[in-house]
């Protein structure tokens, strides 16, 4: 009984057959296996672990947690005044601002956190001149050639 055969198994083969109760295989003949081939198919069929399940999901929105703690508040107002170079002049004024350009009057030194002077596109260094409120005055030895930029950029930071 240990080969498949043509056997359905004797009497218990035959009542198996007949019922169609294949639960084992009985006797390892071939129609008892072919129906426990099939039985093991489609039990695998309907297994859920055989499925398919997962089933993605596009999701576009995303949650961010954003805490919402004061932090300081610091301002920061850039101003200029602007103007053009005259051939050996060493002091400009308000009267000289090239308001078209946007630029504003000399404020007073203090009145400000700091401030660079450009000449010709050139960063100037502090020694070389002097800030009054209204005035510019160029200490260097040298002046400008006329026609050239210049440029008192002011920076006010606020708390």
């Amino acid at each position: 009984m240990g080969k498949r055969g043509n056997c359905y198994g004797g009497r218990e083969g035959i009542r198996k057959l007949l019922n169609e109760d294949f639960c084992e295989c009985c006797c390892k003949c071939n129609h008892c296996h072919e129906k426990h081939e099939e039985k093991v198919k489609d039990e695998a069929e309907d297994s859920p672990s055989n499925t398919n399940s997962f089933k993605p999901t596009f999701n576009p929105s995303i949650m961010i947690n954003v805490f919402n703690t004061p932090s300081p508040r610091i301002g920061v107002e850039t101003f200029q005044y602007i103007t053009t170079a005259d051939e050996g002049k060493k002091v400009y004024t308000n009267q000289e601002a090239l308001k078209q350009y946007g630029s504003s009057e000399i404020p007073d030194p203090n009145d400000v956190s700091y401030m660079n002077l450009f000449i010709n596109g050139v960063l100037q260094p502090e020694i070389v001149y002097e800030v009054k409120k209204g005035s510019l005055l160029l200490k260097s030895s040298d002046s400008p050639p006329s026609g050239a930029p210049i440029i008192l950029l002011f920076v006010v930071i606020k708390e």
